[in-house]
């Protein structure tokens, strides 16, 4: 009550007597499902959480959800801070995890469900990708003129860019470019 939350360290003691370690017990019977239900039912109405990892990781998501009602995206700046907590460390650190295949399915697909993008650069050059297509289709060229911005982006850099990557470019983006138009 004091603390206002019962995610007690595990080395605290309280009036002498090892809380934390207690506790834990407390969650290990629980976990092997050997606690009484009775203090199970108590502990829980006191607010203890089982998980604490998943907790916290619903807590993250939450807050990753209020980002996306309020900006209408899920692509969440690496620096940003939501209501204190670093949501943009931890939206990161989910990409990481997805690209080496640890991140746990049910949480994977609740990020799909709220539109998280995996690989951020791969969407941007699609974005820029169907822009360039917008311009083709209504100019009937890809002859962008380099400071041209549709729909506010900087096209023209960007087709630039591409031309002066034309080398290092990945293959499929090579060929997408060529189909639609693009001279080098």
């Amino acid at each position: 009550q004091r603390e206002g939350t019962c995610n007690v360290p595990a080395l605290h003691k309280e009036d002498g007597l090892n809380l934390g370690i207690w506790l834990s017990h407390q969650k290990t019977s629980n976990k092997k499902r050997t606690l009484d239900h009775k203090y199970q039912k108590q502990l829980e109405e006191l607010g203890v959480v089982w998980n604490v990892l998943e907790n916290q990781w619903e807590e993250m998501f939450a807050l990753l959800v209020q980002f996306q009602e309020r900006e209408g995206t899920c692509n969440v700046p690496r620096s940003h801070k939501e209501d204190g907590s670093n949501l943009g460390t931890w939206l990161d650190l989910q990409r990481k995890l997805k690209k080496k295949k640890t991140l746990d399915h049910k949480y994977q697909k609740k990020l799909e469900e709220l539109g998280v993008v995996w690989y951020l650069l791969e969407n941007q050059w699609e974005e820029m990708f169907a822009l360039l297509v917008q311009f083709q289709q209504r100019e009937g060229t890809c002859n962008v003129p380099h400071r041209h911005k549709e729909d506010g982006s900087n096209l023209g850099k960007w087709l630039n860019n591409q031309r002066q990557r034309k080398e290092t470019l990945v293959e499929k983006h090579h060929k997408q470019l060529e189909e639609l138009g693009v001279v080098w």
